[in-house]
């Protein structure tokens, strides 16, 4: 027996067969996935490392029975000013269950819905809407094997999304790699420029004068390094603008691809999981929000500014800094024991299909929000399975390699700063994953993890340690949290 599912890591979407023998089971990349041709990086092969039950599984919820969990919730919710309470979600999450979070939230009333996926890509949405009129990506894999050129910038590709680097480096493309030190992805492309903390807009605006770059098919690839940056919004429109002037756009192996970090960050932009009032980093920084409900996600590890509420309610499938922190803890269902949807870093539509049954008394995340919505006496909420949810979503799943998107030229202001040389950096590693609550629990990934000294990596250390006595500030499109500077 076999089941194909989705790798639950970063936006690639890659395709994994689990086979079964017995009680034994065997996970190999699909063959027939056009996403990754069968192809695993060293995260998605030890999957299976990583699911069952150990002493930090959340098996019960913390207040005895689902029942009293759930009323207690309720509770909460009727004795809390619906302002003051926050629903914070995550790119983690299946369409399934970011659907029925925003239907509750609509249906309850409550304007703070936020997405962790904001802290990534948010400066890219504003720049898209910008640029073409609507979020749109308009490239996708597919444009790697038809580019000359492949540029990246702000992303070490080659350790955070391998396979998309393997089809990068199958490419007969010649590649330019700028990054602000020697990563794996500069070590391995044709051509590398250092360039010096913030002054990568200086490049990008050189980017049409580039032989390289002009006269050629360019594929632009880009992730956190340009997003996560001071003025990120305005970087990702001067991408776009060198597109624009140099015909760089709406044809093959031409345009600007965002890799997204998150297995179905994607699907939050569609559902439209994005706030009516405060931001996902105003959740913790003003006090406004009395009752937080944070879902597949760890603030006290990757907020800024993570902050004690009066009520914080946790649903996750294991024990975290933010668990721990939690008044209410609700066992949820990792990716192996739930099926949905989800949309990666190209548009296509995946399933995630469940191959084991849930552990303990956990339950998917829309069944969670569903429960507590019924004890709120809403209506709308009587699902038995993710298919009926599916089909109330009525999505159109047909995909395109190519959107033909507006040519139109985004005027970015010049911005005088003081850059220092004096900065630390920071980095994700092929071997570990956000927080590590779930490449923790393999013993190859974690035999396989080397630190390097000139580094502090992001998933050893939390955000408040490493934003710890420095300044600042919000980008001022798309509101994502950045060191000044």
């Amino acid at each position: 027996m076999s089941y194909k599912t989705t790798c639950p890591y970063c936006g690639v979407g890659c395709g994994i067969e689990i086979s079964r023998s017995g009680s034994k089971l065997k996970l190999t990349g699909d063959k027939d996935s056009p996403v990754n041709q069968g192809m695993l990086c060293i995260k998605g092969q030890t999957l299976l490392e990583t699911i069952g039950t150990d002493d930090q599984r959340l098996l019960q919820p913390s207040i005895g029975t689902w029942g009293a969990a759930i009323q207690t919730i309720a509770d909460k919710f009727k004795s809390t000013k619906k302002d003051e309470i926050a629903l914070y979600v995550s790119g983690q999450m299946l369409m399934e269950d970011l659907y029925i979070a925003k239907k509750f939230a609509d249906s309850y009333g409550i304007k703070n819905l936020e997405s962790n996926s904001r802290l990534c890509m948010y400066s890219t949405v504003e720049a898209n809407k910008r640029a073409y009129g609507a979020d749109i990506v308009p490239v996708s894999y597919d444009d790697i094997y038809h580019a000359e050129t492949i540029f990246i910038i702000g992303s070490n590709t080659a350790d955070c999304h391998p396979i998309v680097f393997n089809h990068v480096k199958k490419s007969k493309a010649f590649v330019v790699c700028v990054d602000v030190y020697e990563t794996t992805t500069a070590r391995k492309s044709d051509l590398f420029i250092e360039v010096e903390q913030g002054r990568d807009l200086d490049i990008i605006n050189d980017l049409p004068n580039q032989e390289w770059f002009k006269n050629k098919k360019v594929l632009s690839i880009y992730s956190q390094g340009l997003t996560q940056s001071t003025d990120a919004t305005d970087k990702v429109n001067s991408l776009i603008n060198a597109h624009i002037l140099t015909g760089n756009i709406n044809k093959p192996g031409c345009g600007v691809l965002s890799l997204t970090g998150q297995c179905n960050a994607m699907g939050g932009r569609e559902i439209g999981t994005k706030t009516k009032d405060l931001t996902a980093t105003e959740f913790f920084s003003t006090d406004q929000i009395k009752t937080l409900w944070v879902m597949s996600t760890n603030p006290a590890h990757s907020m800024i500014n993570y902050r004690k509420f009066d009520t914080l309610i946790v649903s996750d499938f294991t024990q975290t800094l933010t668990t721990k922190d939690a008044d209410i803890v609700l066992p949820a269902c990792p990716w192996s024991e739930k099926s949905g949807h989800l949309k990666n870093s190209e548009r296509r539509y995946l399933q995630q299909l469940a191959f084991l049954p849930p552990a303990g008394n956990s339950k998917p995340d829309w069944k969670i929000i569903c429960l507590v919505a019924k004890a709120l006496g809403l209506s709308g909420f009587d699902f038995d399975t993710a298919d009926e949810v599916w089909k109330e979503m009525d999505i159109d799943e047909s995909w395109s390699s190519q959107i033909q998107v507006r040519e139109e030229l985004v005027t970015i202001d010049p911005i005088d700063r003081i850059y220092t040389s004096d900065v630390k950096n920071n980095a994700r590693l092929l071997t570990q994953w956000h927080g590590m609550s779930r490449t923790d629990k393999s013993q190859t990934l974690n035999n396989m993890t080397k630190l390097n000294p000139n580094m502090q990596s992001i998933h050893h250390i939390t955000n408040t340690e490493l934003f710890k006595d420095k300044e600042v500030e919000l980008d001022k499109y798309s509101k994502q949290p950045c060191f000044k500077g």
